[in-house]
């Protein structure tokens, strides 16, 4: 199957293929109503026992539109329209061969749009849209799909980290719900999970080139590691001077206080006060 996407004059379609027939049609009718050119998707739109002029004129139109939808299909797909002569033919022959009415296509059609899911890395646009466009996919061939059922799917396939969200949601009336509100809602909850708090982000990113600084032999990025007791760039508490040098100060006080037999307050104070000096000779 031919791949890539065919050029209009500085505009790019996708070439047809099994899965964008919906697609591909309406950005072909968008081309052909820029040049003037629609009116030849009607099959009722040839003239008939017109002056030569007029049918002259008319073929030459037919030509041109039959040219652009043919320069957007795969070698698969010419074949199904070989044997046309005019635009409205290849138009109505893939309509035929894409959208079937069958009772298993139907099937087929409702199946997926109903159980839509949203994968992993897809943006919320680009499933919302995903969804609509199985939806159009289903109406095209007879089934019945409101906007309301587009909203309903959307919300069915999101996955577990928009519960919070779908909570909410459930709580509202049924005539509050439209698929511009659900979408509209959607996307703020993806801005908002992407702008979380600036700390949370700073403390896995640390974590993470901590965890590389340690499993790859101190080969990691020091330069992003911040010690969370001296605040110094370049290392982890782990391996802080400064904390190592206090934590046996702290050890010394304690074995002298164990060794004198001592319970004093003095004793103690001496342990507070080794804990709390930030002056740690070394």
């Amino acid at each position: 199957m031919d791949g890539g996407a065919a050029g209009m004059g500085g505009i790019k379609i996708d070439k047809l293929t099994e899965t964008n027939f919906q697609k591909w049609r309406q950005r072909i009718k968008m081309v052909l109503a820029l040049r003037d050119l629609d009116d030849m998707l009607d099959e009722d739109g040839k003239p008939t026992n017109a002056e030569d002029l007029k049918m002259a004129l008319w073929k030459r139109r037919d030509t041109r539109a039959s040219a652009i939808v043919g320069l957007t299909l795969g070698s698969e797909q010419l074949e199904h329209v070989s044997g046309c002569k005019t635009t409205a033919e290849m138009w109505s022959t893939l309509q035929g061969v894409f959208q079937r009415k069958s009772l298993m296509n139907k099937m087929k059609a409702r199946r997926e749009f109903y159980t839509a899911e949203m994968t992993v890395g897809e943006g919320m646009l680009g499933y919302i849209n995903r969804v609509r466009n199985l939806g159009e996919n289903l109406k095209a061939i007879g089934g019945e799909v409101t906007k309301m059922d587009v909203a309903m799917s959307v919300l069915n396939g999101l996955t577990s980290k928009n519960e919070n969200l779908l909570v909410a949601l459930d709580a509202m009336g049924e005539d509050e719900l439209s698929l511009d509100f659900v979408k509209s809602r959607l996307l703020q909850e993806e801005r908002r999970q992407a702008d979380k708090s600036p700390a949370t982000k700073r403390i896995g990113d640390v974590a993470l080139v901590g965890a590389n600084y340690r499993g790859q032999g101190r080969r990691g990025d020091l330069f992003k590691i911040e010690c969370y007791y001296c605040r110094k760039i370049g290392h982890i508490s782990h391996d802080c001077r400064e904390l190592k040098a206090k934590k046996q100060i702290q050890d010394k006080v304690a074995a002298i206080a164990a060794d004198d037999g001592s319970d004093s307050d003095d004793a103690i104070c001496l342990v507070g006060n080794a804990a709390d000096s930030d002056d740690i000779s070394k």
